[in-house]
This record gives structure tokens, sequence and C-alpha cells, in this order.
């Protein structure tokens, strides 16, 4: 049965390669689909995988009981803390071989991308988190070109054993761009800058960073060429320099700039003259470029059609319902509104009202969670106060109705609410 069911996959999947997959419409389906079809290995190299996706791994325990030899390549340091020892242990009990990322050899491994049996390739903008699945703005390309497909497997092998590998004359694009001791290591930086330089009506994109100096100066000759440029990314404190500032300096220099509330955009997409298309892990930031290790897929409208049309068709969703000024700079909220329309307000101050269904005390800091989904909002207290409010904390708010004023943002995967008073936060009756 399981044979069949992988001959049936691949016949599925096999009429338009690559295919793209558009979250967070298309769910967690294409992938556990990839993992079920796995008949002899699978090779994953993930950066962020939290317990909110432990579904993931169910999906690999059940592959390694069939006979499949499943390796895990994890990022040790995502995001400045530390790999997720609970992911780490239920990988190791599943029977997965796990290895943590080799010190100094990148800044961080970023790559998101997959290989099963050789055959197929899942190359994804999207970690392993609650949120990349319901609530981000992610892309994934599922690849079959037997080229293509070895260039990754055999990348993760090389990052595998921590040696180094020359990318000169790669079929994807790689990350850091740089040569060490004569090897090449990448080839991001020259085929981003050669794709903006030689756009001729229109560069689109679709970011969660606008931080290269030098892309960013390339973007600006390009308008001044007449070539249109449009932007669509999240919005973000106004002293963010990670994305707003670069956004706001384009659209100074004529891009037309939107901001998408939800779903957050955690895409890195851009693509010329509707006709070529680059998406993968690679952000738009001087780490990514240079040392962190990356990997996004180059594909054209003539190669992959079905991909092209879906691709363009979302993108121009996202701009229309973009907004045309950053909610961080916009007054606050007036009035109250339910919890669950938080993610749609995103960037501003709002009072909103819900039950608190489960509360968490990490020592450093606790959770007040107005839902169980891992994208669902929570309220955060720092311990330095926890004094500040109702005792015992934070059981004491378990099960009752609050209001919470206060900016919504989004961290590691997380909508919530910073509470630094307890001004902040109401029990309602």
């Amino acid at each position: 049965m399981k044979r069949l069911f992988s001959l049936l996959f691949l016949l599925a999947w096999g009429l338009a390669a690559p295919r793209l997959v558009v979250l967070p419409e298309d769910g967690l389906k294409p992938l556990l689909d990839l993992i079920h079809s796995a008949q002899e290995e699978i090779r994953l190299k993930a950066y962020l995988w939290t317990p909110s996706r432990l579904d993931v791994v169910e999906a690999l325990k059940e592959a390694v009981r069939r006979g499949v030899r499943v390796r895990v390549l994890l990022e040790a340091e995502p995001s400045g803390g530390r790999v997720d020892l609970t992911v780490y242990q239920a990988l190791k009990e599943a029977g997965a071989e796990v290895r943590l990322t080799q010190p100094f050899r990148f800044v961080f491994i970023h790559e998101k991308s997959m290989v099963v049996d050789r055959r197929l390739a899942w190359v994804a903008t999207a970690n392993l988190t609650g949120s990349s699945f319901t609530a981000n703005r992610e892309y994934a390309l599922i690849l079959d070109d037997p080229k293509q497909v070895e260039e990754v497997a055999r990348v993760f092998d090389a990052d595998w054993e921590g040696r180094r590998l020359d990318l000169s004359k790669a079929l994807l694009v790689w990350a850091p761009s740089r040569t060490v001791g004569g090897v090449r290591e990448g080839n991001a930086r020259e085929t981003i800058l050669s794709l903006i330089r030689s756009a001729r009506k229109e560069l689109f994109l679709e970011q969660s960073a606008m931080a290269d100096r030098e892309v960013l100066e390339a973007l600006k000759e390009t308008l001044k060429r007449g070539v249109r440029v449009r932007l669509v990314g999240s919005p973000a404190d106004p002293q963010d320099t990670y994305f707003i500032a670069g956004a706001e300096e384009l659209k100074r220099a004529g891009a037309e700039v939107r901001y998408l509330p939800s779903p957050y955009v955690h895409a890195k997409v851009l693509v010329k003259d509707q006709k070529e298309a680059l998406l993968g892990s690679l952000n738009l930031s001087a780490n990514s470029l240079n040392a962190n290790r990356e990997l996004s897929v180059l594909f054209s409208a003539q190669e992959a059609p079905e991909a092209f049309r879906r691709l363009l068709a979302v993108m121009e969703g996202d701009f229309a319902r973009g907004l045309p000024e950053n909610p961080f700079a916009l007054p606050p909220l007036e009035g109250v509104i339910p919890w669950t329309e938080a993610p749609r307000h995103y960037g501003r101050i709002a009072t909103v009202e819900g039950r608190i269904v489960r509360v968490e005390d990490r020592g450093t800091v606790a959770f007040l969670h107005f839902g169980e989904g891992e994208s669902d909002l929570r309220l955060v207290v720092f311990s330095r106060n926890y004094a500040l409010f109702a005792q015992p904390f934070p059981q004491a708010y378990l099960g009752k109705t609050v209001r919470a004023k206060g900016r919504i943002v989004i961290y590691a995967g997380y909508y919530e609410i910073v509470l630094e008073s307890p001004d902040q936060l109401e029990v309602r009756p």
C-alpha cells in the first residue's frame, strides 16, 4: 500500500514541477505527503523547529519504522537562542540521526530544505513552526529535476560532515556568497544583483528583510531607469532596520510599498519582468547573503507556468490587500476587539478581550494564552514584573476574562502583547 501511495504521489506531483506550495492556504499536507512517500532516505535541514510541529516528527518516526534512513541537520542557535530540546529529543527518540550545525562554518544554517530518496526536494521560506503553516505568508517549491535534487542532497551531505563544497557551477542559488581557501561557497549576491540590474519593466518583491546596502542601491538605480518596483512586507516598529528602514527608503525613491498585516510576510521572493522568480530562504540582508547557509531557486514562467501563475496571483492579492502606511506608525485602535481579531491588527496598539485558557511560567517569562494554537494571541510578562500583577502569578489569571492593552507583535511565530504594567491588564466580571 505504501509503495502504491508513493507512486500515485509521484504521478500527481510530477505533472507540473517545480510545484508551488502556498502557505498558509495549503497547510502542512504537502510536506507530510512528501515524508510519507519516502522509501529509502530523507535529508532534512531546518533553522527553527518548535514543539508545535511535533506532527512532522511523528511523520519522520513512521518513516523510520518502515526502514527509511532519516537525517536531520538543525541550526544550533536559531535567533540567538538554542535549539529546542523537546524537538531534538523527540527526533532522537523517533530514530532519526540528528546533528547540530558545525560551529563557525556559518553564522546560521538558515536553509529550509528536505530531500526525499534523491528524487524530490522541498525548498521553502518556511520554518517548522505552527505559525509558518497557519499564520504566515510562506512559499515552498517541490523540485523533481534530478540534477537540482542531487545538488540539494550533495550540499546537505557536505554540511552534515562540516566540509566546504565548491558551488561555482551551481544550478541553484546558494549562500554564503564568499570564496574561502579557493572554494566558491555560493552565488547568491551576484544572482540577485543580476536580476535587479537586468530588469526592464518591473521588479516585484515580497520580503521580510530589506537591509542589504548594495541591494538597496541597485533597486534605487533600477527605479531611476524607469523600472517599476513593488514591495510587499509586514508592518514593524518605525525604528526597525531589518525591513522598515529599507522599505521606506525605497518608497521615497519611488517604489510602491504595501504593508500586509495578515498573513505575516515571512516570504523571500523576487520576480523580474513577470518572467523569472527567485524563491527560497534568502533574505535581502548582508548576513543572509554573506554569512549564512541559504538556498533559493531561480525559475522561469516558461519552465513552470502553473507555479509562476499561482505565485503572481498570490503576490498580486497580497499587494492589493496591503496598507500604504505602516500601522506601527498609526494611532491606537479605538474600542475593544476580540482576541481572535488580533492578527488583523498586527502592529497597532489595541485593547483585546478574551478568556485566558492556559498559563505558563518559564522562570524568566510567563505567558497567558487566549487559545491553544501556536499562532493564537498570548500575553507576555517578564519575571522582573511578576510582583506587579495579581498573585499567585500567573495562575491567578487562569480561566479569567480579561482586557489587555498593548501593541500586537510577533515573536518566534507567536502573536503577543507584552505587559510591562498592571494598568495594561483588567480582569472583567
